[in-house]
């Protein structure tokens, strides 16, 4: 009887450690999974503030590209002699401006925001450039492209001889913030593409 007893006591005595055991290892994970919860809390702010500014910045990257794009389209059709069947005429001023919008309507960006952006020269050209503004959309042809046989300089000095002339178009896209951030809430992207005239 004592062996059948000790034998006994020992399976008790295994059961109650077991049971110990099991105990603190289900408090253990209550308390891990509270710290988990915490962890959590504090990470998934930081989390989405980082996939929101990829985002965000990622569009705004989309926009200037869409911008530059549309300036480029502009100067070509702008330097291009529209046929010449027709006379060799140079585009007007609403051909240039509705061959950017079809660029910013195609990325559907509105151009209502386009502003008015005018970049300084590469140097002071006699005579002086003519400029026309459409639609917030500067056209300029006799634009110098070289600064001739002199060298360039900041601010912009008189040209040189024989500078190379063409055509430019520059603007603004107002670019506002679907969710304002301080003072970011609506940012100017300024577009300038400038090409030598066709003939």
């Amino acid at each position: 009887m004592v062996g059948t007893r000790t034998m006994r006591e020992r399976h008790q005595r295994k059961q109650h450690l077991r049971a110990a055991a099991l105990r603190f290892a289900v408090s253990l994970r209550k308390r891990q999974c509270g710290a988990e919860i915490a962890e959590f809390a504090v990470v998934l702010p930081v989390l989405v503030l980082v996939v929101f500014a990829i985002l965000w910045f990622g569009l705004a990257f989309n926009i200037v590209s869409t911008v530059q794009r549309a300036a480029k389209l502009g100067v070509q059709t702008a330097a291009r002699p529209t046929c010449a069947l027709c006379g060799n005429n140079f585009s007007t001023g609403s051909q240039v401006v509705s061959s950017i919008t079809s660029v910013l309507n195609t990325d559907r960006l509105n151009s209502a925001n386009l502003t008015a952006y005018s970049p300084p020269l590469v140097c002071n050209p006699t005579p002086a450039p003519s400029c026309s503004t459409v639609n917030s959309v500067e056209i300029c042809t006799g634009v110098p492209l070289t600064c001739g046989n002199v060298s360039c300089q900041q601010p912009p000095v008189a040209c040189g001889a024989n500078p190379a002339l063409g055509n430019r178009v520059s603007f603004g896209y107002r670019y506002n913030s679907p969710v304002p951030i301080g003072s970011w809430q609506a940012i100017t992207i300024p577009a300038s593409a400038q090409s030598e005239t066709e003939n």
